[in-house]
């Protein structure tokens, strides 16, 4: 006999709140991550049959197990993230586009609710009505009868309308003694719990963005117009007549911005103590935008027939070297990020902006296979998406705070060490962060030596020392009263450095 979807729904509910009530993230979010796996391949055999189903199952698990060992706020969000496209992965023809299985995620999820209270329809064949359609004609229907009838006497009559007041009066007060023994907070969190548990309710079902998904092929396909013959080939000449000049045009340009940017940033950059404000984050983040709006031209031009023209070989050769011409100004764009970390250490978003260059390749290189192989505009969403998650989920494996920490004090004698920013880590770098006197001294004075802005004396601005004091003062304390479930395997490892130095 099939096992009723409502009960894991339940267990998965229950399981949540006595994993997350009354206690914060770490090792709890792993055992859930876990088990919902482990629910979702008994109960559900066929889910992880196709491979983009695999893909996000590994990298929920993963995130969720690697939440436990760093306890990182990215991490989680990653995690999830993935939780969000397993729900929207639930179709009854497998999704290949990683983007439509994220947008089906809400229609999805207002499906589960729907199939979370079908799965409590009596089994017998005698009894074919749903419990709930019951529970509307027994109980709801009386009562909405019941109230429309209170109000419509009470506007009618003054006197009925004060005796239901007092009526009112004595029930509030019941209502209120009542709540005293119940634990709102309890009652939330096994409401959020219930929100995910809704997945294993969800069953298989087809929506709009899964036709679309299944309808759409990676090939471009020549589009046949009722127009004649002339008129489309004339549409198609001034198309490409407009593109080769546009390309044309845009080649020379960025031609010359890479040589002004090989010229003064690869060769002649100097560092001279300046901050690096302009030339790394607007100017980072302009030529960032550059090179998405550089893709979306390019999808535009080659996004029907023109693909087909017999004479498109020009603004072919024009694209593909616009494509080359970018990937060079994405590695411009790293070289700049590269001496900001060098004068200035390691960041959140200076890592960001190595992986997002990454993904900007990427998307540079699908669009020459798109060109060159004739692909459809679903297919680079396809594979851009996929690529997107895959180094999201990549991200998490390592303990960037640890590196962040380590790194940047590890190379005080050339970069300045920004103490507002270092003595904001997460407690878990907090055996990296702790400086001994000397240490202070020996740091401050390189930097003295080496950036110009800092002047001795700075730690004790920033009153550094007594922060991270203070902070492991209270890191320990917490550990000392966490619970088991509440364990992160970094701050373990923290507080036995902590308690051996």
């Amino acid at each position: 006999m099939k096992f009723p979807s409502y009960l894991v729904t339940l267990f998965a509910t229950v399981l949540f709140v006595i994993l997350f009530f009354e206690k914060s993230l770490g090792l709890n979010v792993a055992i859930y991550g876990v088990i919902t796996i482990v629910l979702l391949v008994t109960f559900k055999t066929t889910f992880f049959k196709p491979v983009l189903n695999k893909i996000v199952g590994i990298g929920f698990l993963m995130t969720s197990v690697l939440y436990y060992l760093f306890a990182s706020p990215f991490t989680l969000s990653i995690s999830i993230l993935s939780f969000i496209l397993l729900i929207g992965l639930h179709v009854s023809v497998p999704f290949r586009n990683l983007f439509y299985a994220l947008l089906n995620a809400m229609p999805n999820h207002i499906l589960s609710i729907q199939d979370f209270f079908r799965s409590f329809r009596l089994r017998k064949k005698n009894k074919r009505n749903s419990g709930i359609s019951k529970l509307m004609r027994v109980i709801f229907l009386p009562l909405f009868v019941i109230f429309l009838f209170v109000a419509l006497y009470s506007m009618g009559s003054s006197f009925f309308s004060d005796a239901i007041g007092q009526v009112g009066v004595v029930l509030s007060k019941a209502i209120r003694r009542v709540t005293q023994y119940i634990d709102i907070v309890a009652v939330f969190i096994a409401l959020i719990g219930l929100w995910f548990a809704m997945i294993h309710s969800l069953g298989f079902q087809s929506t709009s963005l899964s036709e679309s998904d299944a309808n759409s092929s990676d090939l471009l396909t020549h589009i046949k117009t009722n127009i004649k013959s002339r008129f489309r080939n004339m549409d198609l000449m001034i198309e490409h007549k407009s593109g080769v000049f546009l390309f044309a045009v845009l080649c020379l340009l960025i031609s010359m911005l890479l040589f002004l940017e090989i010229k003064n940033v690869w060769i002649n950059f100097q560092w001279e103590g300046q901050l690096l404000k302009e030339m790394v984050h607007e100017g980072t983040y302009i030529l960032i935008v550059a090179i998405l709006v550089s893709m979306v031209i390019t999808i535009y031009y080659f996004r029907k027939n023109l693909n087909f023209y017999k004479g498109n070989r020009l603004i072919k050769n024009l694209a593909y070297l616009w494509m080359g011409l970018n990937s060079l100004l994405v590695i411009s764009v790293f070289v700049r990020n590269a001496y900001y970390i060098q004068h200035f250490g390691l960041a959140y978003k200076r890592i960001g902006v190595v992986f997002f260059l990454l993904l900007c390749l990427i998307g540079l290189f699908t669009l020459v296979i798109k060109i060159g192989k004739v692909k459809s505009i679903f297919y680079v969403v396809r594979t851009n998406s996929l690529a997107a998650y895959i180094t999201l989920v990549a991200l998490c494996i390592v303990n960037w705070d640890g590196i962040i920490a380590k790194y940047n004090f590890a190379h005080y004698k050339t970069a300045f060490v920004h103490l507002p920013f270092m003595s904001n880590l997460s407690d878990k770098t907090l055996p990296y962060l702790k400086l001994t006197d000397d240490q202070i001294v020996e740091i401050e004075t390189k930097q003295v030596e080496k950036i110009p802005f800092v002047k001795r004396g700075y730690f004790k601005e920033e009153n550094y020392k007594a922060k991270i004091d203070e902070r492991i003062r209270k890191f320990k304390l917490d550990q000392k009263n966490r619970h088991w479930l509440e364990s992160v395997w970094a701050e373990e490892k923290a507080l036995n450095l902590l308690n051996q130095g």
